[in-house]
């Protein structure tokens, strides 16, 4: 099953909204939230007063949660930011996460 998700992420816990469960019916791949931890690290290094990322994706469920991440929303107090598309498509792939806008390759 497919469904849109939304991630949040603050360096201390990676929690997901969106599941027909709810957040605690499903757990992310190690290796995916050690992703997201690494994109809150870089990201807080840039922008001091960021509070925490917020992810869109979609998530996939079978056995093992899966996600392919949209975008990236820096959360600064009552305001924020959206990253550039290509600037979050390199985090995504340099973290191991899958980007859902990635072109196909001629």
């Amino acid at each position: 099953m497919e469904y849109h998700i939304h991630i949040i992420c603050d360096g201390e816990s990676v929690h997901i909204d969106g599941l027909p469960g709810g957040p605690d019916s499903a757990m992310l791949p190690d290796g995916i939230v050690r992703g997201f931890n690494m994109i809150w690290a870089l990201v807080e290094a840039m922008a001091h007063d960021a509070e925490c990322i917020c992810i869109s994706g979609i998530g996939y469920t079978g056995g093992i949660l899966q996600v392919a991440a949209f975008d990236i929303w820096v959360q600064t107090g009552e305001e924020g930011f959206f990253i550039p598309m290509d600037v979050s498509a390199r985090l995504f792939s340099e973290n191991g996460i899958p980007y859902f806008h990635s072109p196909f390759m001629s």
